[in-house]
């Protein structure tokens, strides 16, 4: 119901999944994504010891079992990772946030009200269950993958040889170093037909301007507030479009509208929505 009505830019990116429904990198809130008509889904994903890639913020348990466990992925199997139970518990963004400054400064921790009680758990599930997932939603999603290490390029290469979702992919990263490893990657290697790059640069210097003229990019992530229509326009005549890094309080969502950004990577985007219906 919501992508029909929703016709308007940004693409609405719900950032590691409707987490108002299930725990962020987790399959149940990517389903939730699919099922609510959202135009894209933000994941992140982790190196496990075996070498197949977890999907996962942390190079440890530590966040998703709220510190229970702290072992390290690179230690483990992907098999022995997504044994460990993921609590809804305190995990869910239930409350809207009521500042702006609150993506700034309040971390990926929700917020939850103080009477809310969930027995609920789930698991971590690895890229290629994620893949297989994929070829199942039946409308044209776009997915970004942020690459959270060094290292993962050439299992991705195995994956992406199998899967017909190659077009539906956009890699990045905001690690320079998977930055430059990624790029060095595809200029050797060659990239899949359809595979789209970005690179989360947050603010527009010189340093970033640098990497951005060399690069192979369909994308740049920018911090909200950090750049203007202008900026939206320079990018424009590069061939490259901007994402805005969250920023969910409406006086932003008003100014995304107004500068045509390409997407929006937001933890709210139900409450993006509802906000877009009612204002635009």
């Amino acid at each position: 119901m919501m992508k029909k009505e929703y016709c308007g830019m940004p693409m609405r990116i719900a950032h590691t999944g409707v987490t108002q429904f299930a725990p962020e990198n987790t399959l149940e809130a990517f389903i939730k994504t699919a099922e609510l008509g959202f135009e894209g889904i933000e994941l992140d994903i982790q190196l496990c010891g075996d070498g197949e890639i977890i999907v996962n913020h942390n190079r440890d348990m530590g966040y998703m079992t709220f510190e229970k466990h702290r072992d390290v992925l690179m230690d483990m199997t992907a098999e022995q990772i997504k044994k460990f139970d993921i609590p809804y518990r305190n995990s869910l963004k239930l409350k809207y946030p009521p500042y702006p400054w609150t993506e700034h400064f309040g971390g990926r921790r929700m917020i939850t009200p103080p009477d809310y009680t969930e027995d609920r758990v789930t698991h971590l599930i690895t890229f290629p269950e994620f893949d297989a997932w994929l070829s199942t939603v039946d409308y044209d999603i776009t997915v970004e993958v942020e690459f959270k290490r060094t290292g993962m390029c050439p299992r991705m290469d195995e994956i992406l040889a199998n899967s017909p979702n190659v077009s539906r992919y956009i890699f990045f990263s905001g690690d320079w170093d998977v930055l430059e490893e990624m790029q060095e990657h595809y200029r050797k290697n060659g990239k899949p037909e359809g595979l789209r790059l970005g690179a989360n640069i947050r603010f527009i210097n010189e340093k970033t301007m640098d990497f951005v003229k060399r690069s192979d990019l369909w994308e740049v992530g920018l911090n909200n507030e950090a750049f203007t229509k202008k900026d939206v326009e320079m990018f424009a005549s590069m061939g490259i479009k901007v994402f805005s890094n969250l920023g969910d309080y409406p006086e932003w969502w008003q100014q995304i509208c107004d500068m045509g950004i390409a997407g929006f990577k937001t933890n709210y985007p139900d409450a993006y929505t509802e906000w877009w219906l009612s204002n635009c």
